[in-house]
């Protein structure tokens, strides 16, 4: 049995919705430790005990776009008022527990009070792969890019081993990195793909009245979750959310339009379904997350939704489609196993 702290960025739902697909496998046979801020511990904290909340970073938001400069200056705030209460928090689990290792989902303060107290680490998310995969950087993202980079860098440096969620297939000469395929929530895995009638739309970042103005006059019929409400306008279906009508939905759409999120990519993907994807402004790992989506043929990487576009994405549905025959979501089963097994490997590791 290993004794595991996992620390989980509280940044949106995606980080804690793979890991506790990962802590209900590895709970079976390790004792686990979870912090984690905002949404994700309340998400966590339902189902699992021992579940420690601490401050979590976030982005600042405004009008469907990250604020680079706000977020920077809130950063830099939170390091020297709050994040100081949650460190001495987890140093104090660190000293009582004694974890053999720490997985981390991009939760820096659990990384920085592990390496202080010399206990071996595991990086393991998606926005690792921004220092090990081929991307474009345009003009327009640059300072978006940069930001990013020099916080992962700042944050995330000199792991044990850093296994990265990705969409392809190939990896990398390097022994400190390990790419695998996404984990899949059990209701997506029990679903049988088909195509329906309908558009699958998840959106968060552009208002419900954008949603109108542009889909309206489009000749489908468009099933949109976002925006917690329950309303029907037309050919748009607004839902709010729920987990058993989320699932049924996407698995039977013909086509996905969501932002870049890498949750709901990563479910359009095993599912096979074609991407019309348009990242929140600013965000630049969902930018590079879309990048990825046209670069093996999924979908589109569209940095506005308009009419036009949507309508051209629609027409060519049978050319993704085909395309999408040749992704490889990979085995769960498999995958969950080669994670243990990293653990193992690094813990033993001199």
């Amino acid at each position: 049995m290993v004794k595991i702290l996992y620390g989980l960025c509280g940044e949106g739902l995606g980080h804690a919705s793979r890991g506790r697909i990962l802590i209900r496998y590895l709970k079976k046979r390790h004792e686990i430790r979870i912090v984690a801020g905002g949404k994700a511990f309340s998400y966590m904290s339902k189902e699992f005990d021992n579940v420690y909340k601490i401050h979590s970073p976030h982005f600042v938001y405004r009008k469907g776009g990250v604020r680079l400069f706000l977020t920077i200056l809130r950063m830099i705030f939170q390091t020297f008022i709050m994040i100081p209460f949650s460190f001495l928090k987890i140093r104090k689990i660190l000293k009582e527990f004694k974890p053999d290792i720490l997985l981390t989902d991009a939760e820096p303060i659990s990384f920085y009070a592990s390496f202080f107290s010399k206990i071996k680490r595991i990086c393991i998310d998606n926005q690792q792969s921004l220092f090990h995969r081929n991307y474009d950087i345009r003009f327009g993202d640059f300072f978006a890019w940069f930001a990013l980079f020099i916080i992962l860098k700042l944050f995330f440096f000199n792991a044990d081993k850093y296994i990265i969620y990705d969409f392809f297939d190939e990896q990398i000469k390097n022994n400190n990195v390990l790419f695998i395929k996404p984990l899949v929530q059990d209701g997506i895995l029990k679903q049988k793909a088909k195509d329906n009638n309908h558009i699958f739309v998840y959106q968060t970042s552009i208002s419900s009245e954008f949603i109108c103005n542009t889909l309206k006059d489009i000749d489908e019929r468009f099933i949109i979750y976002g925006f917690d409400k329950e309303l029907f306008d037309e050919n748009l279906v607004f839902k709010k959310f729920n987990d058993l009508e989320f699932y049924k939905d996407i698995s039977t759409a013909k086509a996905i339009i969501t932002n870049g999120g890498f949750t709901v990519l990563s479910e359009a993907l095993y599912l096979k379904k074609p991407i019309f994807s348009m990242p929140i402004k600013n965000q630049y790992e969902q930018i590079v997350n879309a990048q990825f989506i046209k670069k093996i043929g999924a979908g589109v990487y569209k940095k506005e939704l308009n009419k036009e576009d949507v309508l051209d994405f629609l027409q060519h549905l049978n050319f993704y489609k085909e395309n999408l025959k040749n992704y490889n979501p990979g085995s769960q089963k498999e995958t969950l196993k080669i994670i243990e097994d990293q653990i193992n490997s690094v813990i033993t590791s001199s």
